[in-house]
């Protein structure tokens, strides 16, 4: 029982540092620039890890490939707009945003995400998964008990440094929010010229992992108030630029 537990980890680390790597890679070649795609700190979307474990787990019996394309697109596209809605309750925030995509649901999935993922939900489940289960077959207990602690205890880590960073964006744009409100009900100069006029105050506000999903979220709003994050996403564009 606990090797098959330590395995199903190790499956769904495998498949997260996949997703991770597809992320990065697409953002890099259609976008031109290197870009941590991940939420995390380390080279991981935990996303594809439980869409790829739930994949094999629920439909390990669904053979036919039309239903197996179906039922994995929208077995992946539910578990994306839970956790679109999860992150904005939690967190007061949108990772993505599809709104304008064809056939987008609320702006948190659209039918391009429906049709990767179901195409590739159902590769993994017919050629990646026999060769990774084969893999760890193949590992002795020893090296399971290693691999499994040490992941674990820096997932932790960086899962607790995740969400310490994302409760501390949301206090930080509460109160730029309030900076907004003040200056608006003052009647003083515009809070957008106000905020444009300096790149060095979004580094001021943020730390760096908050830039960083700031970076890998092109779409990432508040709820709030979506200027907060549009001008700190310019001023660090501008910074970036100013480097090159």
């Amino acid at each position: 029982m606990r090797f098959a537990i330590e395995k199903i980890f190790l499956w769904w680390l495998f498949y997260s540092m996949v997703g991770w790597v597809w992320e990065t890679g697409l953002n890099l070649v259609l976008r031109r620039k290197w870009v941590d795609r991940g939420i995390l700190n380390g080279p991981l979307c935990p996303i594809y890890g439980f869409g790829a474990a739930s994949v094999i787990f629920l439909l390990h019996d669904v053979d036919n490939p039309i239903a197996l394309f179906l039922s994995s697109g929208m077995l992946a596209c539910t578990l994306e707009y839970f956790s679109s809605w999860a992150v904005e309750k939690l967190f007061h925030m949108r990772l993505w945003d599809y709104t304008g995509k064809p056939f987008n649901i609320n702006g948190r999935i659209y039918l391009n995400g429906f049709l990767a993922f179901g195409i590739g939900a159902a590769v993994v489940k017919e050629y990646v998964q026999p060769w990774v289960s084969d893999v760890l077959d193949s590992w002795q207990p020893l090296t399971l008990d290693i691999l499994t602690i040490i992941f674990t205890l820096v997932l932790v880590t960086d899962v607790s440094f995740t969400l310490a960073g994302l409760l501390s964006f949301d206090n930080r744009i509460t109160r730029l929010q309030r900076e907004l409100e003040e200056y608006e009900a003052r009647g003083r100069e515009r809070f957008d010229e106000r905020f444009a006029a300096t790149e060095a105050h979004a580094r001021e506000v943020l730390s760096w992992q908050q830039q960083r999903l700031i970076q890998a979220f092109p779409t990432m709003t508040s709820v709030r108030d979506s200027r907060i994050v549009r001008h700190l996403r310019e001023a660090m564009s501008r910074h970036d630029s100013r480097k090159r």
